[in-house]
């Protein structure tokens, strides 16, 4: 798959997270609405406390947009006489509602969850209000009327029947994952990944305490590789341990399926590995890894080219001009073939 259509896809899907992606008829629908969404405020956002423990619920609902039922993976925080709900959207699946508890019920007044974005515009969601019945030790949360979130009035998440059930997750050893393929394209060199939601005898594991974690084997010096800031445009910060269903919606895809991979030395590198990491509890943490999934590399797995055959090399910023090839950062490097041809990768020096 090119670095575009990886865009494209990520982009139609807004927000894929746990429960799959949005139907892409509300996707379209959005993108050409009429709506300009004014992005408010980071301090409206609501979140819990920060030393408040998040414990893992498991969501079932009917989603009334398509006619089908879905399941998925929201996080709940209990504060007093507060609630908190993580996970709520699929297009802001990292936005929290706060809630009040009493006599069985916990109301959701309508509030501002946050911002998202969608083919380069920003969207502020609105979470439009519920109330869950509750039973006595808060471990089960109904809404038969269920609740929807919109943008200006244009309803995006529309659930009815909706359970929340606390799910009491058991420390595992994560399945081994899998490199399927590590090759390249005019946008750089990526993985294609398989990595498993089940633990080393087969059981399911929750995909919302997995991550992952790319290693490279430079002729038996091993180290962890570092997705940064620099090389990863949309990132906010570096990342050394990538969450299972995280996306950048340009180079890491969801699940690990497609990610590319940045390096001035990529020619030295004899393997390149992966392994998984489980992490059950938020504050007492317990953490098991699978073992190291190990693709070994040759130079025409690594470029799929001989240096022979390059007959000239020119670096250029991302801006397009022609640069120095001692110039440092994060590059364009363009290779004219014997036959014509050009080729051209991403690097970082």
């Amino acid at each position: 798959m090119k670095k575009i259509t990886l865009l494209i896809v990520a982009c139609m899907a807004v927000m894929t997270a746990q429960a799959g992606a949005i139907n892409q008829d509300k996707a379209d629908k959005l993108q050409n609405s009429k709506v300009t969404a004014t992005v408010k405020a980071e301090g409206d956002i609501v979140a819990p406390p920060a030393d408040a423990e998040q414990m893992l619920y498991n969501f079932q609902g009917h989603d009334t947009y398509t006619d089908k039922d879905k399941a998925f993976e929201v996080f709940v925080v209990i504060d007093n006489s507060d609630i908190y709900i993580k996970g709520l959207s699929e297009y802001l699946t990292e936005g929290w509602v706060k809630g009040t508890m009493a006599d069985g019920v916990a109301t959701f007044a309508a509030a501002y969850m946050g911002t998202f974005e969608f083919w380069g515009d920003a969207y502020a969601l609105d979470f439009d209000g519920a109330s869950f019945t509750m039973n006595d030790d808060a471990s089960v949360l109904t809404a038969a009327e269920g609740y929807t979130t919109s943008v200006e009035g244009e309803i995006l998440d529309e659930f009815i029947n909706v359970t929340l059930t606390k799910a009491l997750p058991e420390i595992a050893t994560p399945a081994t994952p899998t490199i399927t393929n590590f090759t390249e394209d005019n946008y750089g060199h990526y993985l294609e990944m398989t990595i498993p939601t089940t633990d080393v005898d087969g059981n399911e594991i929750f995909a919302s305490l997995l991550s992952y974690q790319i290693l490279v084997d430079r002729g038996g010096e091993q180290s962890v590789y570092e997705f940064t800031t620099d090389a990863y445009e949309f990132l906010e910060e570096n990342m050394t341990v990538v969450p299972y269903n995280f996306t950048d919606y340009y180079d890491i895809d969801v699940a690990g399926k497609q990610v590319y991979i940045y390096g001035d030395d990529i020619d030295q590198w004899t393997a390149i590995g992966v392994k998984s990491i489980y992490t059950v509890g938020d504050k007492s943490r317990e953490t098991r890894e699978s073992e190291i999934f190990w693709y070994q590399l040759t130079q025409t797995a690594i470029n799929g080219i001989s240096s022979n055959d390059v007959v000239e090399t020119s670096y250029y910023d991302l801006q397009g001009r022609k640069v120095d090839a001692n110039a440092t950062g994060l590059l364009i490097k363009q290779m004219r073939m014997r036959d014509g041809s050009v080729k051209a990768v991403k690097v970082l020096r």
